[in-house]
């Protein structure tokens, strides 16, 4: 029987899924903050500030060189914590990356990742308001 991740990985992403997505979650923030207060949820945001600009250069990398494994990876992180932090349109653009690079193709990636930066900037201005609002 095939796993959940692997039937996700088999059924294709459509653009118009991602567009229909909600840009934040704000929910999920809420609930990081119940789990562990207001100090794990700003020192998530800070790393997540920190590391997500490093994860798009990475596969950008990657895609200059050609290495598709490299843009995988880079892809898989960034989807993963962009999901915990309540991004998910950044989540499922990664989403669809990763699994284009999966396949050993870097088809189209340029422009997607294109897409991941212009995303990512509209979240880490987001992030930024949210931990100021938290530590006023």
């Amino acid at each position: 029987m095939a796993s959940h991740d692997t039937i996700r990985r088999m059924t294709p992403v459509s653009d118009t899924d991602t567009i229909q997505l909600p840009a934040t979650d704000p929910e999920a923030l809420a609930r990081l903050e119940r789990f562990g207060g207001v100090k794990l949820l700003n020192e998530m945001i800070a790393l997540f500030l920190d590391i997500a600009p490093g994860r798009l250069s990475t596969a950008a990398d990657g895609l200059d060189r050609g290495d598709a494994p490299t843009v995988e990876d880079a892809l898989h992180s960034l989807k993963s914590s962009s999901a915990q932090l309540g991004a998910p349109r950044l989540s499922r653009l990664c989403e669809q990356g990763e699994s284009v690079a999966h396949r050993g193709s870097l088809d189209g990636l340029g422009a997607l990742l294109a897409e991941c930066r212009d995303e990512l900037g509209r979240i880490e201005a987001w992030l930024t308001s949210v931990r100021a609002e938290r530590t006023a």
